[in-house]
């Protein structure tokens, strides 16, 4: 693992069983605004998703003979198998990993684990009606850019919480999760204690643990892109305190040991069916 750079190449939050567990899936990577990348997957109806903990929150749309169901979901702190069941045609934008969607009138930490109807909670301007007409993946992509730099980005307040977690968070994600409180500490000048209490009300869970996760979707990427080093040779690479560490949190985050999760992806051939869309037009 002399070469690194695949981790900034590819997608930084990652839900691998919407992929494996589809029918169809695609994706198209973003990067600004908050936004990681959108996705589109047709899957058979009754067929659940797991859901495991990215740090994210997503907004999924649900296409059905009836029109489009739209919804928030905040990311869960440990496997969810019951994601989705009934959905066959779904688009979703994915945001950073501790990224607070404009707009968006719940907080990250009242999300965790939960999903609630995006239409409630979000500014009556968003022309929902409008994105539920939009068939094909890129005019969802467009339709949905649109809209939502219609809507008021309000900058944080200098030196105030808000700017403070962002920052943090900023840092977390850019060091994908190999940082620790003191490192924290140091490089914003608040106290170690400050700065769990401020990401506790905003995130609803410790640094730490968003560390942890930030560190555990590395190594699913790392994984998802073919790499076939023993997780002894990779694992403190990627920040883990040994292997013994690196099995621990890939059980409790995402329900199955590095080996386990490798053998899935290979069976399910997950680098082909994470099919790309790329096309000329697309808005930069």
């Amino acid at each position: 693992m002399e070469n690194c750079n695949w981790k900034r190449e590819k997608l930084r939050s990652t839900q691998p069983f919407f992929v494996l567990n589809s029918e169809e899936f695609i994706q198209e990577s973003y990067r600004k605004d908050g936004i990681s990348h959108f996705y589109m997957m047709k899957k058979k109806k009754g067929i659940p998703l797991r859901m495991i903990p990215n740090g994210s929150i997503d907004f999924v749309f649900s296409y059905t003979e009836n029109g489009m169901n739209s919804f928030v979901n905040g990311t869960p702190l440990s496997p969810i198998d019951d994601c989705l069941t009934s959905a066959t045609d779904i688009f979703g934008v994915r945001f950073m990993p501790g990224t607070h969607p404009t707009g968006l009138a719940l907080h990250q930490k009242d999300l965790i684990g939960l999903h609630f109807p995006l239409e409630e909670y979000y500014p009556k301007s968003f022309d929902f009606q409008g994105l539920a007409e939009k068939k094909l993946f890129l005019d969802r992509i467009r339709f949905f850019l649109k809209e939502y730099s219609k809507l008021d980005q309000k900058a944080p307040e200098p030196f105030g919480k808000e700017a403070l977690f962002e920052y943090v968070c900023d840092m977390i994600y850019q060091n994908d999760g190999q940082i620790r409180i003191f490192e924290l500490s140091e490089k914003t000048g608040y106290s170690d204690r400050y700065i769990r209490k401020i990401f506790q009300e905003k995130m609803g869970f410790s640094p730490k643990i968003f560390c942890n996760i930030l560190r555990l979707q590395r190594a699913i990427e790392f994984l998802n892109y073919g790499f076939d080093e023993k997780a002894c040779d990779w694992a403190a690479t990627l920040g883990y305190y040994d292997q013994a560490q690196c099995i621990r949190d890939f059980r409790k985050y995402l329900g199955l040991t590095p080996g386990q999760y490798k053998k899935l992806i290979k069976k399910g051939n997950y680098q082909k069916r994470a099919a790309y869309a790329h096309d000329p037009g697309f808005p930069t």
